[in-house]
């Protein structure tokens, strides 16, 4: 079977913690350690990626920018369909 798309086009679906506005640095970086260890356990992550999930940890600050970079992307994407609110 062929795989269809569009050239220069990449999208995927991902998942990820957040906390609330505010949330302290303490927090934070315990949850980061506590999500680091799971994703090195692998009861964890054999069950994920049999489910054909592609894991990949980082710091909240990676997490951030990424999340950045996809409201970049889909702002741009939004914008040149034309579409609104």
């Amino acid at each position: 079977m062929a795989e269809a798309g569009l050239p220069g086009f990449d999208t995927s679906v991902w998942f990820g913690v957040m906390g609330p506005t505010g949330i302290s640095r303490e927090i934070v970086e315990k949850l980061s350690r506590a999500i680091g260890e799971a994703l090195g356990n692998d009861e964890v992550v054999k069950p994920l990626r049999a489910a054909g999930l592609d894991i990949k940890g980082g710091t909240p600050e990676q997490f951030g920018a990424f999340i950045s970079s996809e409201i970049k992307k889909w702002n741009s994407v939004v914008t040149a369909a034309g579409l609104r609110n």
